[in-house]
């Protein structure tokens, strides 16, 4: 609970009931004790034997190649699988053949009264030797075998009993266990009987079995595999046959032929198309050249700058010779005339030389056109011949594609099959190199001590078992009851504060003292209670003046003329005017307490319009003044139509006029319509229930039945609870859970 007092259920209040029930507790508990004690006193001794499984998840190194069953892995996954594989069926089978356990007294089948103690749990409590016979089996029956799941199965012969199922696996499997130590490698093997030489027997075996067993399969997936690999191999092997022989057929029919592996028109093709490449761009190359040289050639001195000018051997002899002449001509200028005769012979020579340079550059300009055409006829005609090439190459398309697959299918056919033979040989060679994936680290040893029964820790179970068991009693008694018992049960049901609960005692005295019990016991639990209700009552009424405080209930028998009479005597004995109000007037209790021999009541001022002084008596030893319900007279006057009249309003004015507090006792709220009439007037309600007695359906009707009303109701008061339950409300305080003050903020 997120805070005390919001619901049904307490831990302080739980604590509370079961120890006011600790007689019950105790003796539940003690019985169920005794009772376990003995259920482990007569179980039989069981010894427990364990062996110890390392699984070993490292390859194994005795051959490079890889083994058709790879190793266990250390995960948890392939931990969980191997435990589950010891603790299999075919395990046990195994074992039981190994060490003749169908002839073992402690394994055979059960009667059907060992049956169905085990079903229920008790098959433990008998002992080994109350079993069934073996089962009887004719001299003529056939061999019976086993199947992997351990059925017994076989020709049934006539007088032959064969039962559904393997009885013997059943208990075998029962007693044994297996488990992973941590998150290590090692298996615990354990296995129970009722001897322990036994017991330490088995569970080496089921070891011994579980090794043999792993590396017997790991033999068998070998062999397994290497019958299937022959298989595949002499079909690969006639698949590889007939795939090359159709590509071979295939090439002869259609004229292809290859050269390392490609075709010949394919490599001639590609080599003819460098070729096209080669040509166009020397084509290329060479008319660029040639329209160079025409461009130069017709610029002044531009035909020196070609560069196949410049590189001509005989345009530089020539360039020379004319340099030489333009020289002599120099020197011959400085010493002769013009028209000397060296003069007009030079110039004769560098004519001539200049003449024939020019007719040089121009051959070169031509031989640059002639290799310019030499290169363009050459890239004609090896597009032509590619053109044809192509044309021949499409004609035979289809057959190349058709050919590439089955090239295609025969390679991928040769390479399976040289893939399948390599695993052939590796794996018929390391058939019997296999090793196992575990190994035994701990035989199992003797036990000295029985593992169960855990005699002392069955009887604590027992015990704490039996506690609970008395602890639930004693809170199903707790909380289970019809009535309101507790103040959570008020503020939850209610939904109105719990101010006070008074003790059971206040109704076990006499009439005239019970109503005067707080003078009489002024430091007594009840007067305390009391005092406690007046308490909570002023905190909720904080303005001035007097008012008026109605004692109401659902139904009678609540003793709400107790509770009236005792607050108002504590209000008297403080100081104040209390006026105390018998309002019940069709039982009148307090009346018929407190003034037998009284000479009219209000039920008389009401009815025949007497001033209400005439009927108010005092008290003088406690000042209390108390005003009877009616006189010795019988009246057959409607009680609620007085109460709801002029006069009764008139007369509350005047009585408030004249005290400082009017107590009145109302009578039930549920049988009459009385006290709803008096709720009117009163400024205060107070609700009185009966602890663990007042059912909390009819105190919810009975607080609905106040209407607007129901604001005034300061709080609920529990009458005549336990002694030992009122300490628990004393320990609350006043009683009120931390529900109430909300509640209150809520009403105001």
């Amino acid at each position: 609970m997120e805070e005390k007092g919001s619901g049904a259920f307490s831990l302080e209040r739980a604590f509370n009931a079961v120890r006011r029930q600790l007689s019950l507790v105790a003796a539940i508990a003690g019985v169920v004790t005794l009772a376990g004690a003995s259920f482990a006193m007569l179980m039989p001794n069981r010894y427990e034997g364990m062996a110890v499984v390392q699984i070993d998840p490292r390859k194994k190194t005795i051959s490079q190649v890889d083994s058709v069953v790879e190793d266990i892995k250390g995960d948890n996954a392939s931990i969980d699988s191997e435990v589950e594989v010891i603790s299999s069926r075919a395990v046990a089978l195994k074992v039981i053949d190994i060490l003749s356990l169908r002839d073992d007294e402690e394994f055979r089948p059960p009667s059907r009264a060992s049956q169905f103690l085990h079903a229920v749990g008790l098959g433990r409590l008998l002992p080994a030797t109350i079993t069934a016979s073996p089962i009887s089996v004719n001299s003529n029956s056939s061999r019976l075998d086993q199947d992997p799941n351990g059925t017994r199965v076989g020709r049934v012969q006539p007088g032959e009993s064969i039962p559904e199922r393997d009885e013997i696996a059943v208990q075998f499997l029962e007693r044994l266990k297996v488990t992973r130590v941590r998150t290590t490698l090692l298996l615990e093997i354990k296995f129970t009987a009722g001897d322990p030489v036994k017991a330490a027997r088995i569970a080496n075996t089921i070891a011994e079995v579980y090794i043999a067993g792993n590396l017997s399969n790991k033999k068998e997936a070998s062999g397994f595999a290497t019958q299937l690999l022959e298989g595949k191999l002499a079909e690969m092997q006639q698949r590889v046959a007939d795939a090359e022989r159709t590509v071979a057929m295939f090439k002869s029919d259609n004229n292809i032929f290859d050269s390392e592996g490609n075709v010949l028109s394919e490599k001639e093709m590609a080599r003819l198309m460098e070729q096209t490449v080669s040509a166009r761009n020397a084509t290329a190359e060479a008319k660029a050249k040639y329209e160079n040289a025409q461009r130069l050639v017709k610029m002044p001195g531009g035909a020196s700058t070609i560069s196949e000018v410049i590189q001509s051997n005989s345009v530089g002899v020539l360039k020379e010779a004319v340099a030489a002449a333009r020289k002599r001509e120099a020197e011959f200028a400085t010493r002769y005339g013009p028209r000397h005769p060296e003069m007009q012979k030079v110039r004769a020579e560098i004519a001539q030389a200049e003449s024939q340079l020019a007719e040089e550059v121009e051959r070169e300009v031509a031989n640059l056109k002639n290799v310019y055409m030499v290169a363009e006829r050459r890239e004609m005609q090896l597009r032509q011949s590619l053109t044809t090439l192509k044309e021949q190459e499409a004609a035979t398309k289809e057959a190349s594609v058709k050919l590439l697959e089955l090239q295609r299918e025969a390679a991928t056919s040769k390479q399976l099959y040289e893939s399948l033979l390599v695993r052939y040989k590796q794996t018929s060679e390391t058939q019997d190199l296999q090793l196992p994936d575990a190994r035994i680290v701990e035989q199992a040893d003797t036990p000295l001590v029985p593992s169960s029964p855990k005699r002392l820790q069955l009887t604590l179970l027992a015990l704490i078992a039996g506690l609970g068991i008395g602890i639930g009693a004693a809170l199903v008694l707790e909380f289970a009851t019809p009535g309101l018992s507790h103040p959570d049960d008020v503020e939850r049901t209610l939904e109105v504060a719990h101010i006070a609960s008074v003790p059971a005692a206040a109704a076990g005295y006499d009439p005239l003292r019970s109503i005067r019990l707080v003078l009489a016991d002024p430091r007594g639990v009840f007067a305390e209670s009391v005092r406690g209700i007046r308490r909570e009552i002023d905190m909720r009424h904080r303005t001035s003046g007097s008012r008026v405080v109605m004692i109401a209930s659902s139904l009678p028998g609540e003793d709400t003329d107790i509770i009236a009479s005792n607050l108002a005597h504590h209000y008297a004995i403080t100081g104040q005017r209390v006026l105390l109000v018998d309002g019940d007037l069709r039982r009148s209790p307090l009346t018929r307490k407190f003034a037998p021999q009284r000479a009219s009541g209000l039920l008389d001022t009401l009815a025949r319009g007497q001033p209400v002084e005439t009927a108010i008596l005092h008290d003088r030893v406690s000042g209390l003044y108390f005003l009877p319900a009616m006189g010795p007279s019988p009246m057959e006057t409607g009680r609620p139509e007085l109460l709801g009249s002029r006069r009764m309003s008139d007369t509350i004015e005047v009585l408030k006029s004249q005290f400082d507090v009017i107590v009145i006792d109302a009578p039930p709220l549920l049988p009459v319509v009385d006290a709803r009439v008096l709720a009117d007037y009163a400024d205060q309600i107070v609700f009185v229930t009966t602890w663990r007695r007042t059912p909390k359906q009819l105190a919810r009707r009975a607080l609905q039945c106040l209407g607007i009303n129901h604001d005034k109701v300061a709080g609920v008061v529990m009458n005549s609870v336990a002694e030992d339950a009122l300490e628990e409300s004393f320990a609350l305080g006043t009683g009120m859970g931390s529900a109430a003050p909300r509640r209150l903020a809520r009403a105001a």
